[in-house]
């Protein structure tokens, strides 16, 4: 099922429009080619409070999949999901972030991330890797110290041998060009090394460590944007019944939906990825909403005996451990980060008129605006409430039915509430005069609201609606220096840095200049890249860095 923006199509538009969205979408699904997801994190330990920046790849064969969205997780021992990211990406690659909730116990935790489809179309679909969390306020639980890993031999970056003499802190180094491909980007990052990690639970995981997940009938693949599934509860379902889902943030846009048979509804939310909330409500007034939001993630489960590795600190650690929460707590004042911002999508429809109702006088309520100043619509009261008709402009007629009703892209069923609405908050009214098609629906023209804030301008959300915090999509973040601070430092600002450098598009130059920060210790650089044939590499090289 599709759904799309509203908007004034022609009928041969729309028919040329659905099918070519159809065959799109079905040709996608038929092939459903295997995706194979891998991803680079910046760091692999680090303190609550903090935010791991990662790339994500997703490739089939040699080239970049066609999926638009991304999903990524932190899920504790006994596999549960703590933190949970939608994120988009493009061409098969991704660059976004995870911030740690203060919340978190000190623990080893698996990071993991693929698409909608890919965990049910083989063992390469998901991508998993441990990072350890240190929390100074919630030491690690009996249950972390004493766990049995089970040997599941991860796949391990190639070593690399860095040929990197002793550094000291506050020093400037160089890389060897060798162990970069050439003329060719790569992912680049250099951090403090995680101790924790026993030999076996470090590398990166993929499908093994995973019962084969049941494949959810029907697959979601994202070729467009984020897809929001949601079913109803009904016993029957009517598939005259059409469910709104309109969008809110920014930007708004409604989509609709029919339920199928087995009561399931796909809303298309397609470019868009700002928004802040959702609205559902259904075109059957008289009766309770039912609607259950579809959690977008996979349903996992580990294989039996699949355990996390045990998390034991001791006294002896407590100088390591100040260095992490040192540069997790100070790390910020060195971040020069600016969150990228999602490009603005045509929304709405082109209006045969709009009124700015700022050029006319403010009467006292909409539905004296409405008879006062626009002639294309006609207020009629019906057994004591106000309805609209609105003009047939090209068989220069007046429609029968009622026209979809409109406020900051939301459905308003309840006109005669709309009516009283005083219209000091609505920036401008439009009108579309015609036939207008919304995926299966059919409607008599479109009267529809605009606030100044899109806020609804105060208008309260129907009765028989639902207000859903669905999971938004999250922009990523941009940094003004690859090593995450402006160099050089002023002598007056302690360094304590655990990730000197961080950059997803590196590619070696002459002039490629690393600095080491105040922090001592063994500091890890891993680089990956794609290969001429389309196989990610990952290589990893380590080299110590002592105080002054």
């Amino acid at each position: 099922m599709l759904d799309l923006t509203f908007g004034r199509i022609d009928m041969k538009d729309l028919v040329f429009s659905l099918s070519l969205l159809f065959f799109s979408l079905v040709s996608f699904a038929q092939s459903l080619p295997e995706e194979k997801v891998y991803a680079h994190l910046s760091k692999s330990i680090m303190s609550t409070g903090e935010s791991v920046q990662f790339k994500v790849m997703v490739s089939v064969k040699e080239r970049g999949s066609d999926s638009k969205m991304a999903y990524a997780e932190l899920v504790d021992r006994s596999g549960q999901s703590v933190v949970q990211v939608v994120f988009p990406i493009e061409n098969g690659s991704g660059e976004n972030y995870i911030s740690i909730p203060n919340n978190l116990a000190s623990d080893h935790y698996l990071f993991r991330v693929y698409t909608r489809i890919s965990p049910y179309l083989g063992d390469h679909g998901i991508f998993n890797q441990f990072i350890t969390i240190i929390n100074p306020d919630l030491p690690p639980s009996s249950e972390s110290a004493s766990s049995k890993f089970k040997d599941i031999s991860p796949l391990k970056p190639k070593t690399l041998n860095l040929k990197l003499p002793l550094l000291s802190t506050n020093a400037q180094f160089e890389i060897a060009q060798d162990i970069f491909p050439e003329n060719q980007n790569s992912t680049l990052s250099i951090s403090l090394r995680n101790p924790y990690l026993p030999e076996m639970a470090k590398g990166y995981f993929q499908g093994e460590i995973y019962k084969k997940p049941s494949q959810p009938k029907p697959l979601i693949p994202e070729p467009l944007g984020h897809i929001v599934h949601a079913k109803t509860v009904a016993a029957n379902n009517d598939s005259t019944e059409t469910y709104f889902l309109s969008s809110h943030g920014k930007q708004s846009i409604l989509n609709s939906a029919k339920p199928s048979a087995e009561g399931d509804l796909f809303f298309e939310l397609g470019a868009l990825k700002d928004y802040d909330f959702l609205i559902a409500q259904s075109s059957n007034q008289e009766k309770q909403m039912d609607f259950s939001p579809q959690s977008p993630f996979a349903e996992l489960e580990f294989v039996e005996g699949f355990a996390f590795p045990p998390l034991n600190l001791a006294e002896k650690d407590k100088p390591f451990l100040q260095q992490v929460i040192t540069a997790g707590k100070t790390g910020n004042y060195f971040l020069e980060e600016q969150k990228t911002e999602f490009l603005p999508i045509a929304t709405g429809f082109v209006a045969d008129r709009t009124y700015l109702l700022d050029d006319y006088n403010r009467f006292e309520n909409i539905e004296v605006t409405l008879k006062e100043y626009i002639p294309e619509v006609l207020v009629r009261r019906q057994s004591r409430k106000m309805v609209l008709k609105v003009q047939d402009k090209p068989l220069s007629a007046l429609f029968k039915e009622n026209p979809l009703v409109l406020i900051d892209a939301m459905p308003v069923f309840d006109v005669d509430r709309l009516g009283k609405f005083d219209p000091e908050k609505i920036e401008k009214v439009e009108i579309l005069a015609r036939e207008f098609f919304l995926n299966k629906d059919r409607f008599a023209g479109v009267v529809s609201f605009s606030s100044f804030e899109n806020d609804f301008g105060g208008f309260e959300l129907p009765e028989n609606s639902l207000y859903l915090n669905y999971w938004t999509i999250q922009a990523g973040k941009k940094y003004a220096s690859p090593h995450l601070v402006s160099l050089p430092i002023p002598p007056s600002f302690p360094d304590f840095r655990s990730t000197l450098y961080w950059n997803s598009t590196f590619n070696y130059s002459p002039d490629s200049i690393f600095h080491t920060s105040e922090t001592p210790g063994i500091f890890e650089l891993r680089i990956s890249f794609q290969d001429e044939k389309g196989v990610w590499q990952f290589k990893s090289g380590e080299f110590k860095v002592d105080a002054d």
